[in-house]
């Protein structure tokens, strides 16, 4: 089973955006570093969040910065703009259960009301949860050391 960590990429973006975006310029670079991330992971995802009304991103010279307030932008918000699915693949049935089983030939059928309860939870849940409360949790002394550009003394 795979997991998906795109959101949780955009996320840390957008956390780095709303911590250092004014203050200085926030590059992809700088992002591909924090998130450990390549690169052109982190082009596509900053492309993603341009094209949703999260970031604006300044052509040529670069730098990200917040298009929206934090409390305006819900993990939900940016998991539809970085995923292509609705949360089909969170939780999944087994793909070749014996049709002569006798479980075997039910389990879609007793498990799929389950599951989609599971994932309207978990949007809803997404859907209360923002980046200004995630934000809230940051540590202020890591956000000093942060704008005062040693983010190597962050690291530890």
């Amino acid at each position: 089973m795979r997991v998906n960590t795109k959101c949780s990429v955009a996320l840390h973006c957008l956390v780095f955006v709303a911590i250092l975006g004014e203050k200085k310029k926030v590059t992809g670079e700088m992002l591909a570093s924090s998130t450990g991330s390549n690169p052109v992971i982190i082009r596509n995802i900053l492309s993603a969040l341009q094209r949703s009304g999260f970031i604006t991103v300044a052509r040529g010279v670069g730098g990200a910065k917040l298009s929206r307030p934090p409390e305006q932008i819900s993990i939900w918000d940016v998991y539809q703009a970085v995923e292509n699915s609705d949360l089909e693949n969170l939780i999944g049935i087994h793909p070749h259960p014996s049709p002569l089983c006798p479980v075997g030939c039910q389990i879609d059928t007793i498990l799929a009301g389950p599951y989609e309860e599971i994932t309207g939870a978990v949007r809803e849940q997404m859907k209360k949860i923002t980046l200004s409360q995630l934000l809230a949790r940051f540590d202020p002394s890591v956000v000093e050391r942060l704008a005062a550009g040693r983010m190597e003394d962050s690291q530890s």
